[in-house]
């Protein structure tokens, strides 16, 4: 039986062609060697699977899987990890590339930080063409010790959650729910990681992100909720509400004494009051503008 590696990196993919070999050669480029790479082809229509089995016949660290029918994005995302037999674990996406030195620094980090559950670098954003965009700021760096602490910064500061493709401990991520099937759900998975433990960002920028008319986030609300769950056809009506209702369910399930389950409830209702008081905000200026009343 093979060795079992340090950590699993796990692949997710459909029709993905166009930025495929960029993020496969970029793991594969890791300083860090000892990794097994699971990628799993969603039914692809196009050259995919021909692409990632190409690299898979070359590098016996990838174990390749081919779905049946397309199980959406978040059953994709879950199934990578549950292939996955590595002390830590990691995601990729098609579309992004990570810097040589990625897995490397952020495993020293887990293996000298034990309270530390996840570890990313920081984000740069890029183009189509790889081309800078700009220095993103992740500001999810969370050293504090108490649960409801961590999560009130998280509530704060998280706004694309790129940290959700740093490198997590494998043990702690399976007492999550992982990605569920709606839009939003890698917020609640992460809020979920942090109230297990710290979260470390490094310093250098060792991510790229990748942000083109495809990407997931730019997609309409009735196709990203089909590309979260391919058995739907619409998208939520209420889907704050939907967020919200996850997010004590993430609270709850996590093995906290009362009090402290209590003050995560108080961070999240704060959250929720500071969401209302925005919206309310926002329509009483875009009902001035309308009416062209004077500004306060």
């Amino acid at each position: 039986m093979d060795k079992t590696p340090k950590i699993s990196i796990g692949l997710p993919v459909y029709n993905a062609e166009r930025y495929l070999r960029d993020s496969i050669e970029s793991i594969l480029d890791q300083t860090f060697g000892d990794f097994e790479f699971v990628i799993s082809d969603n039914a692809s229509t196009d050259s995919t699977y021909s692409i990632c089995a190409e690299y898979a016949a070359r590098d016996r660290r990838i174990r390749l899987h081919r779905n049946a029918r397309n199980l959406g994005a978040a059953d994709n995302f879950n199934r990578v990890f549950r292939l996955s037999r590595a002390e830590y674990f990691k995601w990729a996406a098609y579309d992004d590339v990570c810097s040589p030195h990625f897995l490397e620094r952020c495993i020293k980090v887990l293996e000298t930080e034990p309270s530390v559950v996840l570890c990313y670098p920081k984000t740069v954003l890029i183009d189509e063409n790889g081309e800078e965009i700009c220095k993103y700021d992740d500001r999810l760096h969370i050293p504090y010790g108490r649960p409801h602490e961590r999560l009130g910064h998280f509530l704060t500061k998280v706004n694309l959650a790129n940290a959700v493709f740093g490198v997590m401990r494998a043990p702690v991520l399976r007492e999550t729910k992982l990605l569920g099937k709606y839009f939003g759900a890698d917020y609640v998975l992460l809020m979920e990681l942090c109230l297990r433990g710290r979260f470390h960002e490094i310093q250098d920028h060792l991510f790229l992100r990748r942000d083109h008319e495809r990407n997931s986030r730019r997609l309409p609300r009735n196709e990203i909720a089909v590309w979260w769950d391919s058995s739907r056809k619409s998208v939520y009506k209420f889907i704050q509400s939907k967020l919200v209702m996850e997010q004590f369910i993430a609270i709850n399930r996590a093995s906290l004494g009362w009090y402290e389950k209590g003050l995560c409830f108080a961070q999240i209702s704060r959250w929720v009051a500071r969401q209302f008081k925005a919206k309310g905000g926002r329509y009483k200026a875009n009902l001035k503008q309308r009416l062209q009343l004077p500004g306060a």
